[in-house]
């Protein structure tokens, strides 16, 4: 809900208009509860390489993360992970690691680090992501999404896979006409670092797409 809380005011801040909102991972969960909630400000919703929105089912457990190198949130243990969600590593550069090692000592990032490593907030986290999967599962099935959405994957992302990530897009598409999904080969967890060029083609000609049907319906 804070996420959710902290995207709606960025959003409003900076007076865009409506914006085409991208979420990866456990930001796409965050963009489906902002379409759900505030629909008024976006002209689209992206769902990306997310195993907090795609159905997960009774699935084997996920060890790609499993054993991190020590310390965690050192530029060590950053270039494990990043190496181990994507399909190459070609992506992965001094700078990118930099980056991660400095978001992770900001104080915000410090804290909540520092309680997860008790069992209650991880549960209290878990609890708040599969209360919004549910509810996004409802609406779904329900009213509907009242935005365009777009559903992209990595296809060797070994975090979740097309099939999962098929699944979502089904359920979110069953009541909203302009929708598409989209498997990016060559590509992990990553796909808008590992593939840069296709990510962009596929988000702008969605979002061409849905300009031009609007002059159309505008036209006529």
């Amino acid at each position: 809900d804070a996420m959710v809380s902290h995207v709606v005011e960025s959003i409003r801040a900076q007076g865009l208009g409506l914006v085409q909102l991208v979420g990866h991972d456990v930001g796409a969960l965050v963009a489906l509860l902002v379409a759900m909630d505030h629909p008024e400000l976006l002209s689209s919703v992206c769902l990306v390489s997310s195993a907090w929105a795609a159905p997960s089912g009774d699935g084997v457990e996920n060890y790609a993360l499993r054993h991190p190198p020590l310390p965690l949130w050192s530029a060590d243990s950053q270039s494990w992970a990043l190496e181990r969600l994507s399909y190459s590593q070609l992506h992965i550069d001094e700078d990118l690691v930099a980056q991660c090692v400095r978001a992770a000592q900001k104080p915000a990032h410090r804290s909540a680090a520092a309680a997860m490593e008790g069992d209650g907030y991880a549960l209290t986290f878990s609890r708040s992501a599969m209360r919004a999967k549910f509810r996004f599962f409802q609406v779904a099935r329900g009213a509907g999404l009242q935005v365009p959405v777009q559903v992209i994957t990595g296809k060797q992302d070994p975090q979740v896979s097309p099939a999962h990530m098929l699944s979502l897009f089904r359920i979110a598409a069953e009541k909203q006409r302009q929708s598409q999904f989209h498997v990016i080969n060559r590509a992990g967890s990553f796909p808008f670092r590992e593939q840069p060029e296709e990510f962009m083609r596929v988000i702008q000609a969605f979002a061409d797409g849905l300009a031009n049907e609007s002059l159309q319906a505008s036209a006529a």
